[in-house]
């Protein structure tokens, strides 16, 4: 019979054979987490013997701590806040060696996603808009998709996203690039999905569809190269008194960190590159306030001025170089980030309208392609652009 004491909630899938309980050690684990008010007996803490496999899993009490009576061998210790099959923080310890004098070890907890090598990246990507003909433009149809390509449910809260302050189809003045030489980049815009932690689930291999202006732009089909976005994620709507976009009631509006323009501006020939964000505890508020610099206003006549936003290159997850062909000057977003550029057929800084659709090419395990290349991870499909209609 198996002999396993715990001082907290425990439960085993296996049992060891009846020997070992005369080497059976007290192990101690501690779960510490640099955030304030943590719920630590929310956590599942898991110890697998490497020999056996056997498992072992418990509840730690309110100060994080579990007991186990296990054993003497060597274990693979994971925690993780695991609710409806899907975690917010992680931690683990891996060939841990139990014996009489080695009897306790601590976790450090982390946000889940800042463990996993890849979570999300940006998918469809639709910043050319189209048109039914000569001077018949449909503004504000902008769209793009996050898709979850790890293997696990992941929440998107927090998840951040922002727009290139500096623009490709323009000659490098030296400024705003050589931000780059110190790990920042600059950015016109910062963009939050809201959310307390554990409301905007997605599944693996789904996406949310973040638009614009969330309306139905075919204005009930007369406007057929428009598109239906009524049925988006969110929208990205900024308040202004002057504001030219529809505000859908039904759909929630990311949080506006920041918008130079006091509006979304995403460059319809795709020269202002997009980043999708993990910004950890920081508190933009404090951050944004702290960080904007003057700058003369890229592409601009003059001298004009106005505040742009410096941010780490450390937060971004994903980019996007897009460009339009023979309008592209010098790379925006840094190598790390994107080795490549995706070309559209456009003229750059005063272009759009040409039906240009943006996407990930797709992989055979159902999922899409992610080599950091948009020039070998992306495809151009004209008229590819799709309907996101309310359900």
């Amino acid at each position: 019979m198996c002999l396993l004491l715990m001082l907290c909630t425990l439960t085993f899938t296996a049992c060891t054979s009846s020997d070992d309980s005369e080497n059976l050690n007290t192990m101690t684990i501690k779960l510490i987490s640099d955030k304030d008010n943590v719920d630590f007996t929310s956590f599942t803490v898991t110890a697998i013997e490497s020999r056996s496999a056997t498992k072992f899993t418990a509840t730690p009490d309110a100060s994080g701590t579990v007991v186990f009576s296990l054993p003497l061998g060597q274990y693979n210790i994971t925690a993780e806040d695991l609710v409806n099959g899907a975690s917010t923080m992680y931690g683990h310890v891996d060939d841990f060696t139990l014996s009489s004098t080695n009897t306790s070890c601590s976790i450090p907890l982390k946000d889940l996603q800042l463990s996993m090598e890849k979570t999300f990246v940006l998918d469809e990507l639709f910043f050319n808009c189209s048109s039914n003909g000569d001077w018949d433009n449909n503004y504000y149809e902008e769209y793009f998709t996050i898709r979850n390509v790890s293997n696990r449910p992941l929440y998107a809260d927090g998840l951040s996203f922002a727009i290139a302050g500096d623009y490709n189809c323009t000659e490098d003045d030296g400024i705003k690039s050589s931000r780059l030489d110190h790990d920042s980049i600059v950015v016109s815009q910062l963009y939050t999905i809201p959310g307390n932690g554990r409301d905007h689930l997605v599944q693996p291999g789904e996406s949310l569809v973040i638009a614009h202006s969330a309306i139905d732009h075919t204005q009930n089909g007369t406007k057929p190269a428009a598109r239906d976005l009524s049925g988006a994620d969110f929208e990205v709507y900024v308040p202004y008194e002057y504001s030219m976009t529809t505000d859908n009631p039904e759909v929630p509006n990311l949080i506006v960190n920041y918008s130079m323009f006091q509006a979304f501006s995403w460059g319809y020939g795709g020269y202002a590159p997009i980043m999708l964000l993990r910004t950890g505890n920081t508190d933009l508020t404090t951050y944004v306030k702290n960080n904007l610099r003057n700058m003369k206003v890229t592409g601009s006549w003059g001298n004009q001025m106005q505040d742009y936003l410096v941010i780490p290159t450390s937060w971004i997850i994903d980019g996007v170089e897009t460009a339009s062909v023979d309008n592209m000057f010098h790379k925006v977003l840094p190598a790390n980030v994107d080795k490549g550029v995706i070309y559209i057929q456009d003229t750059g800084m005063y272009g759009g309208f040409q039906n240009q659709f943006v996407q990930r090419r797709p992989t055979s395990n159902g999922y899409v392609q992610d080599t950091n290349n948009s020039e070998n991870d992306f495809v151009v499909v004209p008229n590819g652009q799709k309907n996101y209609s309310k359900k």
